[in-house]
């Protein structure tokens, strides 16, 4: 007769054992080590696009300053971000020997790869369930939104994925002891900081798993120790910015920071869960079906695995509900940041369903044993969605136009709206001038001025209806706007028109 665990025993099965823990299965390691190649390969199909995207150029303007030498200290850039991502953009762009796309992704899509292993790592130590860990490396493997954006030359991949080995660290079973693992959750959590602020979100489920790893004083000071000099790093970078400080220049460029007006609420409400829907490629109808019962699992036990569970439903419930009532841009990054977290949901879930619903309804059904069929199966269910979202995007075409730029001389002006940060970064070391002008009367307005004055003056505008406005007022100003070859066109807003502007 096949005799079923008890639940309470099954949570004590799954408990951290102190010290000497069980290393990770050799089939786990296997399958991580696995869904890691499978990772690097769906992140590596974006990494040699030509066109940068906006906030790729934007921060490839500033690794090109570092790189060149001309402000290695960026004081005569408006930065609103913590530097450490752009001094290391910057010695990509060293190594690469020339201002290439792909260098500005590689150390991100390096730091996104390395977070599979690491999440892996953290849910053994937290849960020692080896199908919980294979699970949820697999659920962040195959986002789509993770292996889309995870390549690009943003910050988001760099200090979500320190925030992971800060995360890791906390859960050695010796804080205090060789190599001083608190000491080192600090050292990592204060690099996350200096790449970006938002990785505070990550500081209190960090000093929850720490509380519940029953860290004492010495391990607290450990902790404190490594993250001061990143906060002093962080200061006298602040302290060196002429103006005010980049925390205050951040929240500028949001428009400050405000609650949510009542008549927003349900429309960021709609836009936001948008901009979760790519997510998963696990679809979300089944887990919508299966939530009830991880919630009754959540109220019904009292253990230190369940006790876990609740700290991350809490920080993703968090998470969730501040970007919707605090009325900041929703933006699909942001979602990276919340990723990790809602894949170890996703598998706390996943597996407590396969281990402990056959136990009762089936006992002789061998969930253990086929635990590596199961993880098989579920990860080749979510490819489908994940290659349709990698797919290449089409080129807008902003490198083969900058190329027509690239040897003008000084003082020529190119007039643009859409794509600025994307010619300041590609026309970096040419002479042209790029303005930026908020509307057509704006910059028709320019044009009245200086529109006679020595040198070329040229106008970008995307193919299709957005430029229409545009064209019409020039011409109505008396310039004729004439095509310039290395122009590219193509369907919709994938196309860049280049003119170059003849005053009447």
């Amino acid at each position: 007769m096949t005799t079923v665990d008890p639940p309470d025993r099954l949570a004590r099965s799954a408990r951290p054992r102190q010290p000497g823990r069980p290393p990770l299965p050799r089939v786990a390691r296997l399958t991580i080590l696995a869904l890691t190649l499978a990772g690097f390969f769906w992140r590596l199909n974006g990494l040699f696009a030509p066109d940068p995207g906006v906030d790729e150029a934007l921060f490839g303007t500033w690794a090109r300053a570092i790189a060149s030498g001309r402000d290695p200290l960026l004081l005569a850039q408006v930065v609103d971000k913590p530097p450490l991502a752009f001094y290391l953009q910057a010695a990509s762009l060293r190594l690469a020997g020339e201002p290439v796309a792909w260098a500005l992704r590689l150390p991100m899509m390096a730091a996104s790869t390395l977070g599979l292993p690491l999440l892996g790592a953290l849910v053994w130590r937290l849960y020692r369930d080896s199908l919980s860990t294979m699970l949820a490396v697999s659920v962040l493997a195959f986002s789509p939104l993770a292996a889309r954006l995870g390549h690009a030359g943003i910050l988001d991949p760099l200090w979500v994925s320190l925030a992971l080995a800060a995360l890791l660290a906390v859960t050695s079973s010796r804080p205090t002891g060789p190599g001083r693992p608190a000491g080192w959750s600090g050292f990592w959590f204060g690099l996350a900081l200096l790449t970006k602020y938002q990785a505070l979100f990550y500081l209190p489920p960090l000093l929850l798993v720490a509380w519940l790893s029953r860290w004492r004083r010495q391990a607290w000071r450990g902790w404190l120790l490594g993250v001061a000099p990143s906060l002093v790093l962080l200061a006298l970078w602040t302290w060196t910015r002429p103006g005010p400080g980049i925390l205050a220049r951040q929240l500028a460029n949001y428009g400050g920071l405000r609650m949510a007006r009542s008549w927003e609420l349900w429309p960021r409400l709609a836009e936001w869960g948008a901009v979760w829907a790519p997510a998963l490629a696990v679809p979300a109808v089944v887990l919508a079906l299966a939530m009830p019962l991880f919630l009754a699992w959540l109220i019904q036990r009292e253990d230190r695995s369940t006790a876990l569970d609740q700290v991350f439903v809490v920080f993703v419930l968090a998470f969730f509900v501040l970007h919707w009532f605090l009325a900041v841009p929703l933006w699909e990054r942001y979602v990276l940041a919340a990723l990790p977290i809602v894949a170890i949901l996703v598998a706390r879930l996943t597996a407590r369903l396969w281990l402990e619903l056959p136990a009762l309804a089936a006992p002789r059904f061998p969930a253990r044993r086929s635990v590596p069929a199961f993880v098989l199966a579920l990860t080749l269910l979510q490819v489908p969605v994940t290659a349709a979202a990698t797919r290449a995007p089409a080129p807008s075409g902003i490198h083969a136009v900058s190329q027509v730029l690239v040897d003008a001389p000084y003082g020529t002006v190119l007039y643009d709206h859409w794509f600025s940060w994307r010619w300041r970064y590609l026309l970096f070391d040419s002479g042209v001038f790029v303005a930026w002008f908020s509307s057509p009367s704006a910059l028709v307005d320019d044009l009245a001025v200086f529109g006679g004055a020595p040198g070329d003056r040229y106008l970008a505008l995307p193919v299709g209806a957005p430029g229409e406005p545009v064209r019409r007022a020039v011409s109505a100003a008396g310039f004729a706007l004439r095509p310039v070859n290395g122009s590219t066109s193509g369907p919709d807003d994938a196309g860049i028109l280049l003119y170059r502007l003849v005053a009447p």
